[in-house]
């Protein structure tokens, strides 16, 4: 929303209540605008400094008696699982590697068991600086845990352990021990508990090997109390008798055989072959040698018949020869049969033993059959107790192995650093923060001056506050002059100046009083008033009227301000002309003085008011204005400060405009709103406002709604 330029008064130079929307505002209409915070900034930057340097000394003063910390960070990693060396089932197998895996061993590594094991470890390193009595080494392990933070890096498997201390090597090696010592001690415990587990499965072992060996050497001997004993997985009895029946069959084999070659031979000789074509006669070595010679005597008888007779004597040899071979062949084919027949016996004889010998076992193997019994009881308590004297056994060499094999479910990833800088206080984050909160603070002091400031500084505030027209800004002298350094009064300076940057603002202030509100024809008079003493109203009326003056326009000044008498001051007025000239005692021409310098007319007082008669009534002030409009074409009347002295309402209420003078961010918005209420209750009709003193190398107006915003880029125009 913005107020709408059209409402202002032009016969009264105060705006109206209403305001509209432009029909062009955008988002950007409701954005603060940068040149005014910027102003803002300027107009406060004492302020701004001030809280900034404040913050940064204090965060400096903290750092200053803070004691340096330093820290440490060491990290520890949780291995997953390693492949096994050998194909063994461990005593403490290696945990799976998962969240909660992870999160256990934070809480353990932030037990109060580590830290005093730390602790322990740490005095035992260093010894002249650590207690040796239990409760001073209790104490130090509460200090080390406090001065350590462990937690899991992220969704990792990384456990970052970090130590702080006023030492720097400390930090590194309390970071180091809680690391290196928390993997030992898993690596301890594993090691304890396969050495447990070592010794239990010795000592059970060594009482099952007895428990086996006294099982088996019960069967033992209940196998040879009831003759068990066995080969091959037969008893004796079941060998015994197995190997009867093989020899009882091979024997009943034998026999039949011999027996069927017996009984063939007597068949022979019952049918009068003379045992000569029996088989058993037939393969006999001296049967065949006998048959060779009858064969060869047979033949020579045969021979000897053919030629001689049967008395030669060689043939009666030859036949005699003849049968005594067939003699003996005889004898040895009955002695054959008689062997054959001897033979049968004994093979008969050795079958009936064999038969005995197995009626016996097979007594002996029922026997057995029903003391087995007991045995399969005795062999299956003593396979029991090899059997678990085995698997104790085997698990203990598996035991016995894991010695040199154990590993810990944690290793040392990252080893601590001895720092070089410390960490508390934090120096480039302090700077930071200083800075950071310095820059806050001084937002904050510029807002806390802003909303606090009492007077009016911008032009926004003179035309939407107090609802009255800008007339201008009047700088200080020293604020235009930037490094030169201020020798002359403001009214002189803008003599000796005329086109300087001081001169060139009573010269607008000018332009506006006598083109406000419309052109007016013929004289006009003005007035200048302001709420408070010391506001620079005096300055302003004469700076103004000189500068009319010196612009060739015929100015009168007239000092209304009985009881100070400024400007008859500044001007160096003589005499007492305006009281003598109300009073009726001197002509105007008289009353007047000049001011050399500028041709500006005055008509002052020399002395303040020195008795009861008030120049400045309604008809002594009616006459002097008509009377000064016949020779003047611009009147200015320097007043009192309005709230305060009844003489100025009188003229402001006289006079054609009247400028209203306050300072620059000084004079409270209620003491403005008063007296402007007044000079409306007395029917003045107010030109504007303007602001004096106002330092303008801190942007003193509203920067690009106020000329005195671009001063800067009019400075090749001015001459100071």
């Amino acid at each position: 929303m913005k107020i709408d330029m059209a409402t202002i008064d032009a016969e009264n130079g105060v705006r109206s209540a209403s305001a509209v929307f432009e029909p062009g505002t955008s988002w950007r209409d409701l954005l603060p605008d940068p040149a005014v915070l910027w102003m803002i900034f300027r107009h406060n930057l004492w302020s701004f400094l001030a809280a900034f340097a404040l913050i940064v000394a204090a965060v400096g003063a903290w750092v200053a008696v803070q004691e340096p910390s330093y820290s440490a960070s060491a990290g520890l990693l949780v291995q997953p699982k390693a492949e096994s060396v050998v194909a063994i089932q461990a005593v403490s197998p290696d945990m799976p590697v998962t969240t909660d895996v992870v999160d256990t061993a934070v809480r353990l590594m932030q037990s109060q068991t580590l830290a005093q094991r730390v602790a322990t470890i740490f005095a035992r390193l260093h010894p002249e600086r650590a207690p040796s009595d239990h409760a001073g080494l209790a104490a130090m392990g509460q200090r080390l845990a406090r001065a350590v933070n462990i937690y899991r890096v992220g969704s990792t498997f990384v456990i970052e352990v970090d130590a702080k201390s006023p030492v720097p090597a400390e930090a590194a090696e309390i970071a180091n021990l809680f690391v290196t010592q928390f993997t030992t001690m898993d690596r301890e415990a594993k090691s304890s508990a396969n050495s447990n587990a070592d010794a239990w499965l010795r000592s059970r072992t060594a009482q099952l090997e007895k428990d086996a060996t006294a099982a088996d050497a019960a069967l033992q001997r209940y196998k040879i109390t009831h003759g068990l004993m066995s080969a091959n997985g037969a008893t004796m009895a079941e060998q015994e008798l197995s190997s009867l029946n093989q020899q009882i069959a091979a024997s009943q084999a034998e026999l039949a055989e011999k027996q069927g070659r017996l009984n063939a031979a007597r068949s022979q000789l019952r049918q009068g072959g003379g045992g000569a074509d029996v088989g058993a006669a037939l393969g006999s070595g001296t049967i065949g040698t006998l048959r060779s010679r009858e064969a060869e005597a047979s033949a020579q008888v045969a021979q000897l018949e053919a030629r001689y007779g049967p008395l030669y004597p060689e043939l009666r040899k030859g036949q005699s020869e003849l049968a005594d071979i067939r003699s003996q062949i005889q004898q040895e084919i009955d002695r054959i049969l008689s062997n054959l027949d001897a033979e049968v016996q004994v093979a008969a004889s050795r079958l009936g033993s064999l038969r005995a010998s197995k009626a016996q076992s097979t007594g002996t193997l029922a026997s057995n059959n029903a003391a087995s019994v007991g045995l399969t009881e005795l062999q299956r308590r003593s396979d029991a107790a090899k059997a678990i004297y085995e698997t104790f056994l085997n698990r203990s060499r598996e035991t016995s192995a894991q010695q040199g094999l154990q590993r810990a479910d944690f290793r040392v990833a990252q080893l601590a650093e001895i720092p070089t800088l410390p960490s508390s206080p934090n120096l480039p984050l302090a700077l930071v923060l200083a800075l950071v909160g310095g820059l806050v603070g001084g937002i904050v002091a510029v807002a806390a001056a802003e909303y606090f400031q009492r007077g009016i500084g911008t032009k926004a505030e003179v035309e939407r506050r107090l609802r009255v027209r800008y007339a201008g800004a009047v700088p200080s002298l020293q604020s235009t002059l930037g490094k030169i350094r201020q020798t002359e009064p403001p009214h002189e300076y803008i003599v000796a100046h005329p086109f300087s940057a001081y001169a060139e603002s009573f010269r607008s202030l000018r332009t506006f009083l006598i083109l406000g509100g419309g052109a007016v024809k013929g004289p006009r008079a003005v007035a200048i008033v302001s709420p408070l003493p010391q506001e620079g109203k005096t300055t302003t009326a004469v700076c103004i009227a000189r500068t009319s003056a010196m612009a060739g326009t015929a100015t009168v000044l007239v000092d209304c301000d009985l009881r100070r008498r400024g400007s008859s001051a500044l001007l160096n007025v003589r005499s007492n002309g305006l009281y003598e000239y109300a009073a009726g005692t001197m002509s105007l021409d008289a009353a007047l003085e000049l001011d050399e310098a500028t041709g500006l007319y005055v008509l002052g007082t020399a002395e303040s008011q020195p008795n009861a008669l008030d120049p400045l009534g309604s008809e002594s002030l009616a006459r002097m204005i008509s009377e000064l409009r016949q020779r003047f074409q611009v009147i200015i009347f320097d007043t009192a400060p309005i709230l305060g002295v009844a003489d100025s309402r009188s003229v402001a209420a006289a006079v054609d405009r009247v400028l209203v003078i306050t300072r620059w961010r000084h004079t409270s918005f209620r003491a403005v709103e008063a007296a402007i209420d007044i000079l409306l209750d007395v029917g003045a009709r107010i030109s504007g406002l303007a602001l004096t003193q106002v330092d303008i190398t801190r942007y003193a107006s509203t920067g690009h709604n106020d000329a005195s915003g671009y001063q800067k880029k009019f400075q090749g125009y001015y001459v100071n």
